[in-house]
């Protein structure tokens, strides 16, 4: 058990990299920095999606050009036909954001895409790392950093912009502190309130030096109040996933906190419920361990299917590899689905980082580690746990290392890859039936 224990410290460490202002930007953010498988299906229910339909669309940079973004780690939005998204770095460089401060951009089926805006750092924010939100023909999202100078960088922002790429406006600078810091996830909208989390900010407790975390409402108009305050320990720490929305309620999970094992110093993670007044209930506590399966460190959030919830961890499991599970959302009952095992003689996925999504019983998702290339896997699992890989990304001028969801449009999948594609910068894909 020592070699997963090695392997999940790194698979952390490595999450902690993508997402941390301090490490991705070289912000200087001191005051928001935490101190065997499944057999294939067989072929009466294979999924909609075929291996063979897998086709690149659109690679950031591609024929020259600059400033259209790069390292694309949300989840892609559809309206009116067109996919929006956002890329991590790319745009616009300066003095804030040495890789350039990321960018918002549309993109047709057919691979025209269209940069919407560049940020700026700043006021203006930086950085985005979740999905949009499209709420009355406005795209509405998160950036990590920017925003109000409290946190060395900026503690991150909400922002809106048209579809059309107009009428850019800061809608709320996080203050860090007792104010949530740092959203590394995108909106989930309930009537007319906005929904998120924030990675930092809240309650400061000796694991948490810069707090624990947030969930956090905002309206269209800007006006934004914390829901609740993570208090680390068993409560739960470091929410960086998007909250789902499901008759009324939030559900989402911590990467950190809740119960702690011999491979898991700082907890974890959790799965959790929670009202929209903020009155909250822990649904499970991962505890993967010398003696335990489970997964460990949820970096997604949880999709609703049946009357159940399916989520992902990137490590844990039999192999360390990461899991995916199913959680009675009533009696908080959890089991793995899924062990992933990369580096055996299976050349099945590693490390899922994104959250599921689901057509008709079946669930499709990414990982960033493992497959035939070690660049990556799109899976589909079913509910009784049956896993099968119907992409191995082969990097450059495939994509490479998805660390987003997909979305569904008809009978097509569309997704992003934060690496590869034909200039190393990240790519948009389609799979196809």
């Amino acid at each position: 058990m020592r070699a997963n224990s090695r392997r999940s410290r790194t698979i952390s460490a490595d999450r902690l990299a993508s997402i941390s202002l301090a490490l991705v930007l070289g912000f200087a953010a001191a005051a928001c920095s935490p101190t065997g498988g499944a057999p294939p299906l067989p072929a009466q229910t294979r999924p909609f999606v075929a291996v063979s339909g897998y086709r690149s669309i659109y690679s950031f940079g591609q024929n020259g050009k600059f400033g259209d973004g790069y390292r694309p780690v949300a989840s892609l939005a559809e309206s009116d036909g067109l996919l929006f998204g956002t890329t991590q770095h790319g745009g616009k460089s300066n003095a804030f954001c040495n890789l350039g401060c990321g960018s918002v951009f549309s993109v047709t089926a057919t691979g025209t895409e269209r940069v919407l805006y560049r940020f700026r750092g700043g006021s203006d924010g930086a950085a985005p790392l979740g999905e949009l939100a499209i709420v009355n023909g406005t795209l509405i999202g998160t950036t990590s950093g920017g925003g109000a100078s409290g946190c060395g960088g900026g503690c991150g922002t909400v922002f809106s912009v048209g579809t059309d790429g107009k009428s850019y406006r800061v809608l709320y600078r996080f203050a860090g502190g007792s104010d949530g810091a740092s959203p590394a996830a995108g909106l989930v909208s309930i009537g007319a309130t906005l929904y998120g989390t924030t990675q930092l900010g809240g309650t400061a407790t000796r694991l948490c030096a810069a707090g624990c975390g947030t969930v956090f409402a905002v309206t269209a108009s800007g006006t934004e109040r914390i829901v609740y305050r993570f208090k680390g320990g068993k409560d739960g720490a470091y929410p960086i996933a998007r909250l789902i929305a499901t008759n009324g309620a939030l559900y989402g999970t911590t990467q950190y906190g809740g119960l702690e094992t011999a491979l898991c110093a700082t907890g974890c993670g959790t799965l959790f419920a929670m009202s929209t007044d903020g009155t909250k209930k822990t649904l499970h506590s991962f505890t993967y361990g010398p003696k335990s399966t489970d997964g460990a460190y949820p970096a997604a959030g949880a999709a609703a299917l049946g009357g159940k919830l399916y989520g992902t961890t990137p490590a844990g499991g039999r192999f360390g590899d990461g899991t995916v599970f199913v959680t009675d959302p009533v009696s908080g009952a959890e089991r793995v689905l899924h062990a992933f095992s990369c580096c055996g003689t299976r050349t099945d996925g590693s490390y899922p980082l994104a959250r599921l999504t689901h057509v008709g019983d079946v669930l499709y998702g990414t990982t960033r580690y493992g497959g035939t290339s070690n660049a990556g896997t799109i899976f589909s699992i079913r509910p009784a746990g049956s896993e099968l890989v119907i992409h191995n990304f082969g990097g450059k001028p495939d994509g490479a290392a998805p660390e987003a969801g997909l979305i569904v449009r008809g009978k097509t999948l569309y997704g992003t890859a934060s690496a590869g594609g034909s200039r190393s910068e990240g790519a948009v894909f389609q799979l196809v039936e």
